[in-house]
């Protein structure tokens, strides 16, 4: 009954959902009025490059044989996603979402992609960073940064982050995914470029 729960964990808060969610909370919170047909676009475009086209690339690298399994257990298994997946969050960013549009989604996706290639230059060191800490605590930092930055209170946010970073350490600890010091690096590679980008805006 645990590892189900915990199973469902590491699913529900997926690494490929993560910029969907940081920018679905963002059109929440924010007092900057958006056309709702803009915002769906957006959203529905995060969804395709963030979401469907690392899943058809996945299954492309498993065909090749790069990639044996989803879980991507080994360090050379993550390589090639890693890579990949910064240049998406990097389209998303610079493309997508530029400063010109959102510089705080700007900001999440470029933060994402820093942090994606801090994963994969640690895999060439051969060392496992835990992929769902990464963007886990990315994303919901990114979310106490957004209530900083707008003056809001940002004890909900940081009482959601503190549970949701417990929960998944917790999950990915159970399931034998991690060690503690590959969910620390993890959490650190997600957090810290979300922090040093929304440093001159708070």
């Amino acid at each position: 009954m645990l590892t189900s729960f915990l199973k469902s964990i590491s699913y529900i808060l997926h690494p490929l959902l993560m910029p969907w969610m940081g920018a679905v909370y963002y059109f929440s919170v924010t007092p900057i009025s958006f056309p709702a047909i803009r915002i769906s676009f957006w959203l529905i475009s995060i969804i395709f490059w963030s979401v469907i086209l690392p899943l058809v690339l996945y299954f492309i690298l498993k065909q090749l044989r790069v990639v044996q399994t989803i879980h991507l257990k080994t360090t050379k298994e993550r390589r090639w996603p890693l890579l990949l997946n910064s240049i998406i969050l990097g389209y998303l960013s610079f493309m997508i979402l530029p400063k010109s549009i959102s510089i705080e989604l700007h900001y999440l996706f470029l933060g994402g992609m820093i942090t994606a290639l801090g994963g994969l230059f640690l895999a060439f060191l051969n060392f496992k960073t835990s992929i769902h800490m990464m963007s886990t605590g990315g994303t919901f930092f990114f979310m106490i940064l957004i209530n900083l930055h707008y003056g809001n209170s940002f004890s909900g946010a940081l009482a959601l982050f503190l549970i949701v970073v417990g929960a998944m350490a917790s999950s990915r600890l159970h399931l034998n995914a991690h060690t503690t010091k590959e969910l620390v690096a993890g959490l650190i590679i997600g957090v810290i470029p979300q922090f040093l980008l929304f440093d001159h805006l708070l």
